[in-house]
């Protein structure tokens, strides 16, 4: 897509320190709009602009989904060798209404320790390589194929 808001983004993730997507629950699962953007920014830059760099999902629910939502988002992250953040326990609020959400404690924490955690992580990334530490080869030549073809069985 020429005109497209994921290509203004892949380019801007090429210059990013790292990334924190967030998405409301919607049936248990994060939003079908989140997943198809993550799908598609993705894809679409291999993983050139995430490689390397920290990572965090957030999911804002009224009460349950947000763990399978969490747990969905961060899966992008280990396809790109992205290092996923932590913080003191999943990073999710919930509220039903704007601004409640706000009123979760906890929540409301962990999504501190989380922002701590994040400024840690990619100031170390940037003394790494200021110090001329490189990050780690790797091998992109394997391709395993797990479907038999009746004419290789001969």
């Amino acid at each position: 897509f020429a005109d497209d808001k994921v290509n203004e983004f892949v380019a801007k993730a090429k210059e990013a320190d790292g990334f924190v997507f967030g998405t409301p629950v919607y049936y248990a699962h994060p939003s079908g709009r989140v997943m198809s953007f993550l799908d598609r920014a993705f894809y679409s830059s291999g993983s050139a602009a995430f490689a390397f760099k920290p990572g965090a999902s957030v999911a804002v629910a009224r009460r349950g989904g947000t763990t399978a939502s969490f747990d969905a988002m961060n899966k992008y992250f280990g396809i790109c060798q992205m290092p996923v953040a932590g913080s003191t326990y999943w990073n999710q609020v919930h509220g039903a209404v704007p601004g409640e959400a706000c009123q979760d404690e906890e929540g409301m924490q962990t999504m501190r320790n989380l922002a701590r955690n994040m400024i840690w992580m990619m100031r170390c990334f940037k003394l790494g390589r200021e110090s001329g530490i490189l990050y780690p080869e790797t091998e992109t030549n394997a391709c395993t194929n797990f479907i038999k073809r009746s004419d290789t069985l001969r």
